[in-house]
């Protein structure tokens, strides 16, 4: 392996799930080379609840990573989902001396992500929207065009300070610095959407265990992201609340015999289970089930649409959705959504052309978000960003890390 590539490695920390993902940085390609999954714990609803455990989680999993490329890795994007986030557009104006320069457009950009947060939250991300030349021209790079007043529009997204000390604290007892934190759902957008559904306006529906994340990308850029704070596991458990069952007897029967549009099932037939108070076996059938299942994913699918509509977005989704997370691998996902919301749907695929290597981890829907932190493009430069400790940065200290290891 070339000793001067470049090295990136994310983690994506789940309800459920921890996946952890290495990769060299080829011709603006990712290419990846070392990955791990395994079962996350201390995570409840999106919210670190308990430090220790999702350390020990994230070390066993940081364990089989590094082992499955001969390396070590120190230094991570990682993910968050905050019930607490906000998000809002602001607007920056200065003067110009005829011509733009480069330093204009800092100035103007400093000028739109301004704000005054309050104690207990902070920025996470602050996202070029657009340039606009005199009011009326509308630019994508201003610098060296002539113009007298110069107007930049921001995407702001502030989450909860506990959410990211809690983050950066499991990690740090795990012996990882973090490179940069990123919004779920923005992370993903990265991996599973075309610049042309974002051109055209397309919602990102993220089905996790613990929350349902969502982002609306429009003209080219994001214009909300949300989180519903319920997810496959309140489904399932309305399945055993209904027939009395374990959680785990009620995640077997939603994940096997269960489909989220009842309407959509060709042949009803029995399924044997056991009830969490007598032991003995119990038969119900495959549409009585599934009629629960789909019950459940409405009232998370009404949440969202609610959300939509109080910001008058569903009408703006001409491209419709893309779905990802473990939901959408229940069976009927896909047509529940469509009919929902009268939209064009689809599971979310990785885009070949940015990431290439270990083609089973790429195709695995576990792994789309920790793909998606890889291919994050960074914000607007601010210094309120978690950022790793020390001068070294992200991509310098993993070449130091890794290339004496291949």
């Amino acid at each position: 392996m070339a000793g001067g590539n470049d090295f990136i490695a994310s983690i994506d920390i789940g309800t459920d799930k921890i996946a952890v993902l290495v990769a060299e940085k080829e011709d603006d390609v990712l290419r990846l080379i070392g990955h791990g999954i395994g079962p996350s714990a201390g995570v409840r609803k999106g919210h670190v609840s308990a430090i220790d455990s999702l350390s020990r989680a994230i070390s066993k999993t940081l364990e089989k990573a590094n082992k499955s490329f001969n390396g070590e890795i120190a230094l991570v994007r990682a993910n968050l989902s905050d019930t607490h986030l906000t998000c809002f557009d602001r607007n920056g104006r200065i003067p110009i001396n005829q011509i733009v320069a480069k330093e204009d457009v800092d100035k103007v950009l400093e000028s739109a992500r301004a704000i005054t947060t309050p104690t207990n939250k902070e920025v996470l991300h602050v996202i070029n929207k657009k340039f606009t030349l005199n009011e009326t021209q509308v630019i994508e790079n201003p610098v060296e065009m002539e113009a007298s007043v110069l107007e930049s529009e921001v995407h702001i997204v502030t989450v909860s300070s506990s959410s990211m000390r809690n983050i950066e604290n499991s990690l740090k007892q795990s012996d990882l610095s973090v490179d940069s934190i990123v919004l779920d759902s923005i992370a993903s957008s990265q991996a599973l959407l075309t610049q042309e559904e974002k051109d055209a306006g397309v919602c990102l529906l993220d089905f996790g265990a613990g929350v349902t994340n969502f982002s609306v990308f429009q003209q080219g850029g994001i214009v909300y992201s949300g989180v519903i704070p319920v997810g496959g596991n309140d489904i399932t458990q309305e399945v055993a609340f209904a027939f009395d069952t374990s959680f785990e007897e009620a995640q077997r029967l939603k994940e096997r015999h269960g489909c989220a549009k009842a309407s959509t099932i060709r042949g009803e037939y029995l399924v044997e289970f056991v009830q969490a108070t007598n032991k003995e076996l119990h038969q119900l059938s495959n549409l009585t089930l599934s009629e629960v299942v789909e019950e459940a994913y409405v009232d998370i699918l009404s949440l969202v649409k609610n959300d939509l509509k109080h910001r008058n977005l569903e009408g703006s989704i001409k491209a419709g959705f893309v779905l990802c997370g473990g939901g959408t691998q229940v069976d009927g996902c896909e047509d529940l959504v469509r009919s929902f919301f009268s939209r064009r749907v689809k599971k979310g695929i990785v885009q070949r052309s940015v990431v290439s290597g270990l083609e089973s981890i790429i195709g695995d829907y576990r792994y789309t978000g920790a793909i998606g932190l890889l291919l994050h493009k960074e914000d607007v430069p601010q210094q309120t960003l978690v950022k790793a400790k020390g001068e070294v940065g992200m991509m310098g200290k993993m070449r130091n890390i890794l290339i004496g290891e291949f």
